[in-house]
């Protein structure tokens, strides 16, 4: 099974695991924020620094983590190595905040973990 992008709800009743499991088996990891796996680079802080919008902020702050992630800019906090994501995040499904169609740190995560 390929791990996919699952989008976290506030609805009553939403169950991540059950909604995982009914998509392909797999278990779930939520990587939103404030957890160690959020994007440290939140789509406000993006706009607020570029004036961007907040679709075009949200398309930027996507790349800033991949970069981060790769080593060539830094945020406020350590990087989790290579090893770290494909030991924890590896055959599971991801889970962000992020709306279905928008940009995600999560596909970044997915790649890495499961490259």
């Amino acid at each position: 099974m390929t791990p996919q992008r699952i989008v976290l709800s506030r609805r009553a009743g939403f169950d991540l695991q059950a909604i995982s499991q009914a998509l392909n088996g797999l278990p779930a990891q939520s990587v939103a924020r404030p957890g160690p796996w959020g994007n440290p680079f939140s789509i406000d802080t993006v706009a607020a620094e570029t004036g961007l919008d907040r679709a075009r902020a949200q398309a930027e702050a996507v790349p800033r983590h991949a970069r981060w992630l790769g080593g060539e800019i830094e945020a406020d906090r350590q990087r989790p190595s290579l090893e770290q994501i494909r030991t924890t995040l590896a055959g599971k499904n991801l889970a962000c905040w992020c709306r279905q169609g928008m940009p995600c740190h999560v596909d970044t995560l997915i790649a890495l973990a499961n490259g």
